[in-house]
């Protein structure tokens, strides 16, 4: 990888990160347009809860690099999920977001996958 595609790289990891964090944050916390959206949805407070938690685990891990790629696909999972719900009961254009978050991590995943975390390189690296 390039010097600048390294940057560029970690600039998008760390502005996706700091936009997870708050997007879990917000539904952890109940925040009301995070409560109305799940009510929309037809979803559980609970569950509102939950996905808030595995963003904001997913948001810490994607700056970690050796999770970065276990990361993205996870938090590439829930774009997917939020982007078939707001097709489903709100204006398209709502679920905008969550369709360039996925092609974002999806960059991420591809440019992060293969790195192996340090203390498992004793293991696996010859």
């Amino acid at each position: 990888m390039s010097r600048s595609q390294n940057y560029v790289t970690w600039g998008v990891t760390i502005i996706l990160a700091l936009a997870f964090l708050g997007a879990g944050s917000a539904k952890v916390i109940g925040h009301e347009s995070m409560v109305q959206a799940f009510t929309v949805f037809g979803l559980p407070g609970w569950f509102r809860i939950t996905i808030g938690v595995f963003e904001i685990l997913g948001s810490v891990l994607l700056i970690v690099p050796a999770f970065a790629g276990a990361s993205s696909f996870g938090l590439s999972i829930l774009m997917v999920g939020a982007f078939a719900l707001h097709v489903m009961y709100t204006p398209l254009a709502d679920g905008i977001p969550a369709l360039v978050f996925f092609i974002i991590l999806t960059y991420i995943y591809l440019v992060r996958k293969n790195v192996v975390p340090v203390y498992l390189q004793k293991y696996l690296i010859d």
